[in-house]
């Protein structure tokens, strides 16, 4: 009797863990494939500007809020203590991510253009765990109405101490997944991205 009552505790806590967590109205998620647990899709931060911009104007701002930089992803997977020595034999694994040109399209015709970037969050659970939020911010220009649509957004942690650091992954939104600092990364890209354009 006290298995079948464990094992069904588990199977609840297990449950309310992969339950998502409340995120902001301008999140958007898609499912996961995992229950009822889902990943951030989209972030819409789409605005009117206080003047009239044009669409070079929106250029210029995205070179200046959007940075894609090579990423260093670290990790000791493989570290061991000796047998016989005792000694700690410790593996410092690093990956790096390529960066390259912030934009990935200009359509001049459409006033569309889709910026690409990556930027850290800060540290988390008690200063031990920084990610690298990298995304796509789609932007375009109609009746001076500004579409901004942070999309394709992953993250990686930067190091993952004995674990294998697996690189960039889709956000999920349940506890402990840490969508809030990425999405408090994406808002703050935002922010700058509107503050150059008003």
């Amino acid at each position: 009797m006290k298995k079948l009552i464990l094992a069904g505790l588990t199977g609840v806590l297990a449950g309310c863990s992969s339950a998502p967590i409340q995120l902001p109205s301008n999140v958007k998620t898609m499912p996961s494939g995992m229950g009822q647990s889902t990943y951030i899709d989209k972030i819409d931060h789409s605005f009117t500007p206080s003047k009239n911009v044009t669409f070079s104007n929106l250029k210029i701002c995205a070179a200046s809020a959007f940075v894609n930089d090579a990423v260093t992803l670290k990790d000791n997977a493989g570290s061991f203590v000796g047998a016989y020595t005792g000694r700690y034999y410790q593996q410092n694994n690093k990956q790096q991510v390529s960066g390259g040109d912030v934009f990935k399209l200009i359509d001049e015709q459409d006033n569309t253009l889709i910026a690409t970037g990556n930027k850290k969050t800060k540290a988390q659970q008690g200063g031990l765990v920084t990610d690298f939020i990298k995304y796509d911010a789609k932007i375009s220009l109609s009746n001076n109405r500004v579409q901004l649509q942070f999309q394709n957004i992953q993250a990686a942690q930067q190091s993952t101490g004995s674990s294998s650091n697996d690189g960039f992954r889709p956000i999920g939104t349940w506890a402990g997944a840490r969508a809030p600092a990425a999405i408090e990364t994406i808002n703050n890209l935002a922010v700058d991205f509107k503050n150059c354009v008003d």
